[in-house]
Order: C-alpha cells, then structure tokens, then sequence
C-alpha cells in the first residue's frame, strides 16, 4: 500500500488535466460513475442529491452487469463489493466534502486567484485518488475472476465507447467543437451562480478560445491507457503485484499519456484556473448569493447523507 500512497501524492503534486472530456479517465468507465452522476444530479438541486446518492448502488450494478455477462454468484459478490464501497464513502469521504465545500464557499467571499482556485482544483483530485486507492482491492477481485471470455466482453465495450466518444467530442469541426463548448460552459456557470451578464459570456468565450483543441489526441491517448489496463488483465500477475500496478494505472493515468499531450493539458489547466478564478471575482452580489447558496446546500446534503445508515 505504500507505492498507492506515493502514487497518490505524485498524482496530487503533478497531475493537471485540463479542458478535456470527464471520459478522459482510462480506467473501463464504472469508476467514473460515483463522480459524475453525483455532480449532475447536484446541479439539479439539493433533494436530488440525498434521493440519487441512495440509489448509487442499484445504477452501478445495473451498469456494470450491462458490460458482462456475470454469472450468479460473481453477481453477488459484486453486489456486495458495491455496497461496501459506498458504505466507506459514505461515512468517511461524505464529511470532508461538506467540509471542503464550506472552506471553499468562505474562500471566495473575497477576491481569488488563479492559485487558490489551483488548491482547490488538487484537493477534488485528493478525493478522487483516495475513492480510487479503495475500490482497488476489490476491483482487482473482481478482475481476476473475469473468464477469458467475459474479459474479451470488456475490451469490445471498451472500443465501442472509444469509438462513441470519438464522434461525440472528436467526430466534429472545429468550429462546432468551439461553439458546443462555448454553449456547455456557459450552461454550466448559468446553473450554479445565475444568469451571466454580456462582459462574462464575453470572457468565457475568449479564454476558451485560447485553449488548445485536444479533441483529436485524447481518444488516442485513452487507447494507450487501455492497451496497459488489458496486458494486466490478461497476464494475472501475483496479487500484490497485480493490486500495485492497478493502483498505478488508477491514480496515474496521466503516466500512459504522451509528453506532448500532457502539456497541452497542463496549459489548458492554467487558462481554466484563470477563467475560474476571474469569473468569481466579476460575480454580482446576486450571482454570489446563489451560488453560495447552492454549495452549502450541497454541504448540508453531504452531511445528512453521512448521518445515515
């Protein structure tokens, strides 16, 4: 478990995606489940939140039983494996969420830079590396029970999401690339802070502009991730050695990229931290009100749902 944790303080100090994909994580998309239905389901409002995070456990069996074709007792197991992860987030990531968002509400009641919205950004990765440091012991379980069949299964689902991300972010000009970005991130801020005045949308379209178009490398760079992920799988080294290199590929994704597209992502990064940071210093006292609103709504819902059995 010591090379998880250094790996998790690498990831912590060094790794930096930008503005690309939330597909972008290699790892089959399962692990990326938790954090995603959990901040869309956020911006739909606070109710949502406690009433969906209840049910996390049915979608991610149905999700998972969808890509394989598990027989009864490997099932179970993974029913139970499900239940036991969730039940740790609950009780123990859950408090720090609420936390971090009341730290980060009291943050921006002045002005930010570009650095502290850098801090928080790391600490989010924090959390996302100790959530992938947990489910290692029993996604490797779960792995190594994977018939030859049921795993060739998974590298065809793989490729086909490969092939359905590429048409969804990649398979466009780039022209509607920018608009459809554009359109996103606008949507985005208007849910959580309000409607935004000319000058903001104004500036959100200039930062992005400035970013660099990544869409046509990062399909390419998943691959290379998976090729890793299978030769894993498929050789079935001795456990400890198959729990650390799992842990490797799970909070180090960004050691499979390419140099050159990791830099892209790192500049990406830092035009999104100054985007961020400038678009919380030019809120109305309305826009901050509303948004502070919704992220201590967010913090009580962590808390209520931590309290719970």
């Amino acid at each position: 478990m010591q090379r998880a944790i250094s790996l998790t303080d690498r990831r912590s100090a060094e790794h930096r995606p930008g503005a690309v994909p939330a597909s972008d994580l290699r790892a089959p998309r399962i692990r990326t489940v938790v954090l995603v239905a959990l901040l869309s389901l956020s911006l739909g409002g606070c109710s949502v939140v406690r009433t969906a995070y209840n049910q996390l456990d049915w979608v991610i069996t149905r999700y998972l039983t969808k890509h394989f074709e598990l027989d009864d007792a490997q099932e179970r197991e993974l029913r139970t494996m499900v239940d036991r992860n969730l039940e740790w987030h609950r009780t123990t990531q859950l408090p720090l969420y609420s936390d971090f968002l009341a730290n980060l509400v009291a943050t921006m009641d002045e002005e930010v830079t570009p650095e502290q919205m850098g801090a928080a950004y790391n600490r989010t990765l924090v959390f996302w590396d100790d959530f992938m440091l947990q489910i290692v012991p029993d996604s490797q379980t779960f792995l190594a029970n994977l018939s030859d069949e049921q795993v060739d299964q998974m590298i065809e689902r793989l490729e086909k999401n490969n092939e359905e991300m590429y048409e969804t972010y990649s398979g466009r000009t780039p022209e509607q690339r920018e608009a459809r970005r554009n359109k996103n991130t606008i949507k985005l801020a208007e849910r959580v802070m309000g409607r935004l005045n000319d000058e903001q949308k104004d500036k959100i379209r200039e930062s992005l502009a400035e970013m660099e178009d990544s869409s046509e490398d990062w399909v390419d760079n998943r691959r290379q991730w998976q090729v890793v992920f299978i030769e894993l799988v498929r050789e079935e080294p001795p456990e400890a050695e198959y729990r650390e290199r799992l842990a490797s590929l799970f909070v180090a994704p960004r050691d499979y990229d390419d140099p050159e597209f990791q830099a892209v992502i790192d500049r990406n990064l830092q035009r999104g931290l100054e985007l961020t940071a400038w678009i919380v210093n030019s809120m109305t006292p309305q826009q901050r009100r509303k948004l502070n609103k919704r992220l201590l709504g967010f913090a009580e819902d962590f808390d209520r749902l931590a309290e719970q059995t």
